[in-house]
């Protein structure tokens, strides 16, 4: 049964009045029980309230009979009158007492409610700003906008981190801040962490290393998203106090029990340190360092009081070392509970492999120096070429054979070749794999035909795949192995936990489970984000149009009403697939909405319909508040993309309604996943302007054939190698839907790609040649609609071999499209960024 808020009976008031014990019952907040106890919880507070009552009238009366006794006691009358007043002041000060103990309670609650009114109305301002700055940063834009734009969007999530710590410091001080225990990746949130704070180093020369002892065990369970945020300030406060010189995280294991570990985590920096006396009042709220520090350097003096009272929470402490302009030492120790079958952070990495990097930029070494040795790679450097090139001819020896050679291309521009050729000619037994970290500079034809290629701003996750073991050729220009396709897959959810919690109360999608990623059928694969009718329910008009322009940034269309009670009454005349809610509306909220659904639903016995809450209210409990009204999932403003498209994805039925697929154009753009009725001619959702067809590759980019397609291909005439990415197809696709509608299906495709790909590993490991063709034949189309033709050749190949019957190594042509797809994946990215700048 929905928690309905129960009004105290009026007469209550009158038998807790004079009662310090009947002023906190009367304070109670309201309570609603299940049936068929409905009538307990007032039947509870009637009752407490006639206890307190009594002992009130006890009291009073125990103060009249002293009153009384002390008139007839023989007594001198200075006497009686100096009693008469003890007992008088001593009744007075008990009544001040309780007056001051419900002054303070009415305090606090009128803080909280303070807090919560104050970030709901700073953060719906900022719902209309931040997402707004982020869609904008897609469209051209010359340098000084960008810069601008760039400047706008840090001062703005500066704001939202400020009311962030405000309201995580509110929930400290009520003790309502709940840690939770999950399973994750120590390593993977260490590096994420470091990426983050990485460019912020860099704009300042700052050094950034990591250093985790190899004793440290990796999986382990705990909260990942308040540790996280516990090193985020302290590696983000390194970088502010810090002019020269690096900042260094190191973690080791202080010990362990049969339960979990201890850990200590240190983050040294070269600052300006901090004095003696100001060390002690450093963890206080509100407070910094020096007077001067707010003004130099900004700052609430929240974070370490945050920290202090998180690592608290987790069973830890916190503390600090450090001497006037000497830098500091930050630390903190916390117990994190050990996970089945886990492993020390040096066990089931990469075997040891030898890597030469060619570059004279410090900063990459750096880079690279931090994150290699911890999956297994030693590196060695060198300045230039030449070096490069003597020590690559004396590999006879195995001490000076180099699995890896990692060029700085922008820094080697006139010797690149040299380099290229020298790796190619190495004798058979060396299987030297060379990969090239390019910047902003050109890229040269046989550089880019020949060489494994990544951004030098590419993430950690991206390095990692491009560096793994078991390529699937060992060439020079061999592309991404197998594990690179878990690089673009969409992040696990942040709401596992909360997932599993609503499974148990039957919530989700009509089967009454939330769809995952993994539960991802072939029905969905040919289902468009367009075919899906969504309904937004917002009353600020910023706040609908920074919905809306997220959604169709995303592929989906919804239909808009400003209030609880026209979304009831649009609801009763269309049926939609899933309805994103705001809570607090005019005429009728959207808990009092998603209340009345739910009653009709449950009336007229029909399937459950998904609704998401969009709130700005971020206090302890508004989740549970929404959930209790009905909801299936909950969406704090200001809305992140990332997040909405995961919650999305999450509650979506796998297939669309039959009422809202009656809306849709038979024929889709080709999103990724879905399918074409007529390969030849597709439709942009919104216009229905139709596209050119897709027509056979001219001369652009070639793409050199490996050794697994040639022996797929022996049966019959060699094929003309196909080309990584036609360039005309998209010029032709941007001439008719514009740069940005082009630039959208180019990152849907980028983002969906490797999911198919890994549903084609997925579909070879069980056998199931089914799902083997359907994911094949999608990819087909989907890199065919964005002019990857090498890659839809191979995807083309797998789709006709498991049809024939004659597909006899699918584990390798799996890995060419892998190898294809690394290779598109750099070339289209490439040409967004010249779309972009254009």
């Amino acid at each position: 049964m929905s928690a309905q808020k129960r009004q105290p009976l009026p007469w209550l008031a009158v038998l807790g009045t004079g009662s310090a014990i009947g002023s906190a019952i009367l304070a109670l907040p309201p309570m609603a029980l299940p049936a068929p106890w409905p009538w307990l919880a007032p039947a509870c507070m009637i009752a407490a309230a006639i206890l307190a009552a009594t002992a009130g009238w006890r009291a009073q009366q125990q103060i009249r009979e002293l009153d009384a006794a002390l008139t007839r006691a023989d007594l001198a009358e200075s006497e009686r009158n100096a009693l008469q007043r003890d007992v008088h002041l001593r009744e007075r000060l008990e009544r001040e007492l309780v007056q001051a103990k419900q002054a303070a309670e009415a305090a606090v609650l009128a803080k909280g409610e303070f807090l919560a009114t104050m970030s709901h109305e700073i953060r719906t301002p900022l719902n209309g700003i931040i997402p707004m700055l982020e869609l904008i940063a897609h469209s051209p834009l010359d340098l000084d906008q960008r810069e601008m734009l760039r400047a706008a969007n840090t001062s703005s999530l500066q704001l939202l981190r400020i009311v962030d710590d405000i309201l995580d410091y509110s929930k400290l001080e009520a003790n309502r801040l709940e840690l939770e225990t999950t399973a994750f990746n120590l390593r993977e949130l260490l590096d994420d962490v470091l990426q983050l704070m990485q460019r912020a180093a860099e704009a300042k020369g700052l050094r950034m290393a990591l250093q985790l002892d190899r004793a440290v065990r990796l999986p382990v369970r705990g909260d990942p998203v308040r540790l996280r945020q516990v090193l985020s300030n302290l590696l983000g406060n390194a970088i502010k106090f810090t002019a020269r010189g690096g900042i260094d995280l190191h973690v080791r294991r202080l010990g362990e029990s049969p339960a979990q570990h201890v850990l200590r985590f240190e983050v040294r920096d070269t600052g300006i340190g901090i004095s003696a006396e100001r060390q002690e009042r450093l963890f206080q709220a509100f407070t910094q360092a020096d007077a001067s520090t707010t003004r130099l350097y900004g700052g609430t003096g929240l974070g370490l009081a945050i920290c202090k009272r998180i690592v608290e929470l987790m069973g830890g402490r916190i503390g600090l070392e450090s001497k006037l302009d000497h830098g500091a030492i930050f630390w903190f120790e916390i117990p994190l509970l050990k996970v089945i079958g886990d492993l020390s952070q040096g066990n089931g990495q990469m075997p040891c492999l030898h890597a030469l990097l060619v570059s004279a930029d410090p900063r990459l070494y750096q880079r690279l120096n931090r994150l290699l040795p911890n999956w297994g790679v030693q590196v060695s450097k060198v300045d230039c070429t030449q070096e490069a090139l003597e020590r690559l001819r004396n590999g006879n020896s195995a001490r000076s054979t180099y699995d890896l050679v990692i060029g700085d291309l922008d820094g080697m521009r006139h010797s690149a070749r040299a380099l290229q050729r020298a790796v190619a000619r190495l004798p058979a037994p060396q299987t030297t794999r060379l990969i090239w970290l390019y910047g902003d500079m050109e890229i040269p034809e046989e550089i880019r035909a020949h060489g494994a290629l990544l951004s030098r701003q590419a993430a950690d996750l991206d390095l990692r795949s491009m560096l793994a073991l078991d390529p699937p050729a060992t060439a020079v220009n061999a592309g991404m192995p197998k594990e690179y396709t878990a690089v673009d897959t969409l992040p696990a959810t942040d709401t596992k936990t909360e997932i599993e919690s609503e499974r148990a109360k039957g919530r989700g999608t009509p089967d009454n489970t939330p769809r995952t990623d993994a539960m991802t059928s072939k029905s969905n694969l040919q289902t468009t984000p367009s075919q899906y009718r969504l309904l937004l329910v917002e009353d600020n008009p910023v706040n609908m149009m920074v919905a809306q322009r997220l959604l169709e940034a995303l592929g989906y269309r919804a239909d808009t009403v400003e209030n609880g009670a026209a979304a009831l009454t649009q609801l009763a005349q269309q049926a939609y697939d899933l309805v994103l809610m705001d809570c607090q509306m005019p005429v009728l909220d959207g808990y009092a909405a998603t209340r009345q659904w739910r009653q009709s639903e449950a009336n007229a016995t029909q399937a459950r319909l998904p609704i998401v809450a969009m709130t700005a209210n971020a206090m302890a409990g508004d989740r549970q508040r929404c959930l209790d009204a009905g909801m299936d999932d909950y969406l704090s403003k200001p809305i992140d993309q990332t997040r909405l498209k995961a919650c999305l994805q999450r509650w979506l039925p796998t297939r669309p309604s039959m009422s809202a697929q009656a809306h849709v154009p038979a024929t889709m753009v080709p999103g990724m996943g879905a399918t074409m009725a007529d390969s030849s001619a597709v439709h942009n959702a919104s216009s229905s302007t139709q596209l050119p067809p897709t027509k056979q590759p001219t001369a652009t980019i070639a793409a050199t054939p490996t050794p697994a397609s040639a022996a797929t291909e022996s049966t019959k005439p060699l094929a003309l190698a196909q080309q990584v990415l036609e360039i005309e197809v998209l010029d032709e696709l941007r001439d008719v839907v514009g740069n940005a509608n082009t630039a959208q299906i180019v990152d849907t495709f980028l983002g969906d790609a490797p999911q198919l790909i890994q549903r084609m590993e997925q579909a070879v490991a069980t056998t199931q040649d089914a799902l083997l063709r359907d994911a094949a034949h999608t990819l087909k189309s989907s890199a065919a609609n964005v002019g990857a033709q090498a890659l839809s050749a191979a995807a083309r190949r797998i789709e006709a071999g498991v049809r024939a019957g004659t597909l006899e190594h699918p584990t390798v042509e799996v890995s060419q499209v892998i190898a294809e797809f690394a290779q598109a994946r750099l070339a289209l990215k490439g040409y967004l960024t010249t779309l972009r700048n254009a």
